[in-house]
């Protein structure tokens, strides 16, 4: 895993833009893992704007959602569907035939995991997979546990997580989510790792004693050949 140090939230955003429009310039029509949440949006602030200065350059890439919440409706504000579509997709003019996404209101969540899954199978595989890091370790909704799942499934959510100041003004109690899984991640080609915002620095320490452990999901980053981890110092 490379390390990143960035003095700002603005400069940690700048390196991830690099990484993702020299991927995107070299594989125009590359699979683009998209995550929810603040850690990204710098990301996307600047894919969008270079989508303003140079038009068509996202034209052949596909997306897929990293995750979705279960028990939510399509009309809140509050799912990672609504975020990426307001921040990146909607902006950059993806959808339909180039956009996979767990659906919202699947009737059968673990169908809906099943499908995503069957989707993954069928392509070349992710080649950007965007990440950020909960403060109990956890990457997309794998939250530490005694064993980590491979693909596509259905997540409990750690108290951790549900004690987040996010998910309680959700109104509504959210227990599950569909999630990639540990495998989908370190199948990606590139992974990019935000780590930004309060409450993050006790998860970057163990990290960063370079220990696999499941209770630390993240640490499986450090078996992938190609993955950044950038940092935002002015943050934690």
């Amino acid at each position: 895993m490379k390390i990143h140090y960035c003095k700002d939230y603005n400069e940690m955003s700048a390196l991830g833009a690099s990484l993702v429009h020299s991927k995107v310039e070299s594989t125009p029509d590359l699979l683009f893992c998209a995550a929810s949440g603040n850690s990204p949006t710098g990301l996307y602030e600047l894919m969008v704007e270079k989508n303003e200065t140079a038009p068509g350059f996202f034209d052949s890439m596909q997306v897929v959602k990293l995750d979705e919440w279960v028990g939510l409706n399509n009309e809140s504000t509050f799912t990672s569907e609504y975020d990426i579509q307001q921040k990146l997709l909607k902006k950059l003019g993806i959808e339909g035939d180039r956009y996979i996404s767990f659906e919202v209101e699947a009737k059968d969540p673990v169908l809906e995991c099943e499908r995503i899954q069957d989707e993954l199978d069928k392509s070349n595989g992710i080649d950007i997979c965007i990440l950020g890091i909960g403060i109990n370790g956890h990457i997309a909704l794998n939250e530490p546990a005694e064993v980590l799942q491979l693909n596509c499934h259905v997540a409990n959510l750690h108290p951790v997580t549900l004690a987040s100041g996010m998910i309680e003004k959700v109104g509504i109690a959210l227990t599950q989510g569909m999630t990639m899984g540990v495998k989908n991640i370190l199948d990606s080609k590139m992974v990019i790792l935000f780590i930004t915002g309060k409450g993050k620095k006790p998860a970057l320490d163990l990290l960063l004693e370079r220990k696999i452990r499941t209770d630390l999901p993240a640490s499986f980053l450090w078996l992938h050949p190609n993955a950044h981890l950038i940092i935002n110092e002015e943050s934690i």
